[in-house]
């Protein structure tokens, strides 16, 4: 196996990975009638899958480093869609969500697993734009459920759309087990030698170590909030269809998806392979963005739209960096162990974005508020993020 059969496979992974566990969001209009549920029901699917995520994670992360890419992620993404097709056969909501708890334990597998490929198939000087790539997997498994699953529900039930999500992820398992090979010259650890998760005390009592997870958690508050309301928000500030206001989030995920392509680029070619330069800079621009959303209906609609795709470069164009980040600090040994401490932060914002976002915008009544809470976030890890002593020897 080359790097680039290496890359190519994990950033399918990650994209048929993404489109299994991200499938209920698509498809919640169709559970909500079909199940007759409340609006706050249907808002539970998402969480569910991402709060067995936020339990798993450091598992997970601790079996990649012990067991192996090709055997920890197979085994997620096996889980994952038996999970999500079970939930497809669910006869209620509480079973539903059960099975998508479950199937969050799976998910948990995939950043700590394909994160660590990234680290054993790349030098440091090529990692950053190899990690943007494989991280655009996730946008672009979002972007193919939204696309493919609803018309696939109106022709068929949302019950083989969602089995169908399930499948695929399935296949995903199937053929990571076949092609997965760690790279040659990859030594071979002894089990005696393995990373142990009482060794992460190590990491937990360098305070730099800490303020990277919470700029991960911070971050994630303001990417979720996006994905959760910048179409609601458009709708109800600009008075734009729902098709169109679907269309600003689309932008967002483009703003998004190329975005961490460049940072990768940029941070391997310019900033000599530091990863930090480009999530600060990724906070300057969402922090910019969610400030001018503030503003509200003095926005004209096409520089809202415009802005659509810079407020989706900077919530979601960090992402890939501040994996890198977290791969390089904990090293070959740790890079999977860390990756699942990272994720566990930052899915844990991913469950306390939308909700903060939600109350602002109930309390206050506008969005003003909520957007200016997003800007205080992002503009706190600007700020804070550079002032770090060096992370990571380079060499």
């Amino acid at each position: 196996m080359a790097p680039g059969s290496a890359l190519a496979l994990m950033t399918l992974a990650h994209g048929l990975g993404a489109l299994t566990a991200l499938s209920v969001a698509p498809l919640a209009p169709f559970l909500l009638d079909a199940l007759e549920l409340s609006r706050l029901q249907a808002g539970l699917f998402l969480p569910a899958i991402y709060f067995g995520g936020v339990l798993m994670s450091l598992p997970a992360g601790w079996l990649a480093d012990r067991l192996g890419v090709r055997w920890t992620l197979g085994l997620g993404q096996l889980l994952t869609g038996t999970m999500v097709v079970l939930a497809a056969l669910a006869g209620g909501f509480p079973a539903l969500l059960a099975f998508l708890v479950v199937g969050g334990f799976g998910f948990s597998a995939l950043n700590p697993t394909t994160g660590k490929a990234i680290v054993e198939w790349f030098p440091a000087r090529r990692r950053g734009m190899a990690m943007g790539i494989k991280q655009t997997g996730l946008t672009l498994g979002g972007l193919a459920a939204a696309l493919a699953l609803p018309p696939l529900a109106l022709a068929t039930t949302w019950r083989h759309a969602l089995a169908t999500a399930g499948v695929l992820s399935l296949a995903s398992a199937a053929l990571v087990a076949a092609l997965y090979r760690p790279p040659a010259t990859l030594a071979v650890v002894p089990a005696a030698d393995r990373p142990r998760l009482a060794e992460l005390g190590a990491f937990f009592r360098r305070p730099p170590v800490l303020v990277v997870f919470g700029c991960g958690l911070a971050l994630s508050i303001a990417q979720s909030s996006v994905l959760a309301y910048l179409a609601l928000y458009a709708k109800e500030t600009f008075a734009v269809s729902a098709v169109a206001a679907g269309q600003f989030l689309a932008l967002a995920q483009a703003g998004g998806t190329a975005s961490r392509l460049a940072w990768g680029v940029i941070s391997d070619r310019s900033f000599g392979g530091r990863r930090r330069p480009g999530v600060v800079a990724s906070a300057v621009i969402g922090a910019t963005a969610y400030a001018l959303f503030s503003l509200g209906g003095v926005l004209p609609v096409w520089f809202a739209a415009v802005l659509a795709l810079v407020a989706g470069a900077g919530a979601f164009g960090w992402v890939g960096l501040y994996f890198a980040l977290v791969a390089e600090i904990g090293g070959p040994r740790y890079a999977g162990l860390l990756t699942g401490v990272a994720t566990a932060f930052a899915w844990s914002g991913t469950l306390i974005g939308p909700p903060i976002f939600g109350l602002a915008r109930e309390a206050s009544g506008a969005y003003t508020a909520p957007w200016l809470i997003l800007t205080a976030i992002a503009a706190t890890v600007a700020l804070v993020l550079p002032r770090l002593r060096p992370l990571v020897q380079r060499g």
